[in-house]
């Protein structure tokens, strides 16, 4: 065997790159080459191909960093996977090893999937065909994973009569919850309603002057952001759940959906810097919002139907990601779908 460095004492934490300086702990029953194997892995987040290991690590052979390898994987502290036809390996941290040391292969590889699902979770359908295990195999490991509490099945929004099963300790992102706008599993329209007639009256409290002899400029600025509809809301504590950014426009976009608030150019930017920020940042616009004042609406219809057809709902739906043919929104029963048709 090839002679090398001795790497820090067994069971002490060395610095990695896998989430921006963490640690790592080397487990202590590895010998001096496993454990310079293990280190190195570790410093990659993604993983190494398997045939960048002996160029890292050119203290030792090609034979010694295979056999090293095998040794490490059958311990359940390195894995395989591929990625396009390279061969990648990975290290398997020291608590997840804990956790899986006294699982058999079957149950090592439904849980190894299931932990890459990561908050998004995996179908039972899906972990069959990844796996190639009788479905009676996978629901038999997935009964056991769930009594030792290493796995949960959560219920999916889009599709509530899926199991779909993510890690136990894992929060299950807002695309299988449905966000703050779902309570176990059912859309609340109750709260829904009561935050979009927040936003309504917040709104309309800075578009208008309270003196009603007064109207504001043309080059009044002073109209709010949903940044700044956000913090109200925050302020008043009118919402226990926590709204992000994202929340609050779906709610404004229902508001301007339904013709109550109008959605404005952010004032002193021209439609060239906004094609000009569009390209280089996406959508970062801060737009502002205006209560439409039904005052000066004419009665006879403003638009045409070439500006009908610029503006099907379906772009801009707060919930049209959920909008499916059985889902909890469908175009069967989508008011503002309908309304646009019956322009």
């Amino acid at each position: 065997m090839a002679t090398i460095k001795r790497e820090p004492d067994a069971g002490t934490s060395i610095p990695n790159g896998r989430s921006g300086g963490s640690n790592v702990t080397v487990p202590t029953e590895l010998n001096d080459i496993e454990r310079l194997i293990y280190t190195t892995v570790a410093e990659y987040q993604d993983g190494l191909p398997v045939t960048d290991l002996v160029p890292k690590i050119p203290s030792l052979s090609q034979e010694d960093i295979l056999e090293n390898v095998n040794a490490l994987s059958k311990k359940s502290l390195l894995e395989f996977q591929m990625i396009g036809i390279a061969t990648y390996v990975r290290i398997i941290e020291l608590k997840d090893y804990q956790k899986t040391s006294s699982l058999d292969s079957d149950s090592k590889l439904i849980y190894n999937w299931i932990r890459d699902s990561g908050s998004e979770g995996i179908w039972t359908k899906d972990l069959k065909k990844h796996t190639n295990l009788h479905i009676n195999v996978v629901n038999r490991v997935l009964k056991a994973l769930e009594h030792k509490q290493l796995v949960k099945s959560v219920k999916h929004v889009k599709w509530p009569t899926r199991r779909i099963y993510m890690l136990y300790d894992v929060t299950p992102s807002s695309e299988v919850t449905g966000g703050a706008w779902y309570t176990d599993q059912e859309l609340d329209t109750d709260f829904i309603e009561t935050l979009a007639v927040t936003c309504y009256k917040y709104i309309y409290s800075r578009s208008f002057p309270r003196d009603k002899s007064i109207i504001y400029r043309a080059g009044y600025d002073h109209y709010p952001s949903a940044a700044e509809v956000k913090r109200f809301i925050q302020e008043k504590r009118i919402s226990s759940v926590e709204l992000t950014i994202q929340d609050i426009n779906c709610l404004l976009d229902l508001l301007v959906h339904d013709d109550m608030i109008e959605k404005l150019m952010p004032f002193g930017m021209s439609m060239e810097e906004m094609d000009d920020d569009e390209d280089s940042k996406g959508d970062s616009i801060e737009w502002v919002y205006k209560v439409i004042d039904r005052t000066i609406i004419s009665p006879v219809a403003t638009k045409t139907p070439i500006d009908a057809l610029s503006e099907v709902p379906c772009g801009t739906c707060p919930v049209f990601k959920f909008c499916t043919e059985d889902g909890p929104i469908s175009p069967f029963n989508c008011q503002y779908y309908q309304k646009w048709l019956d322009f």
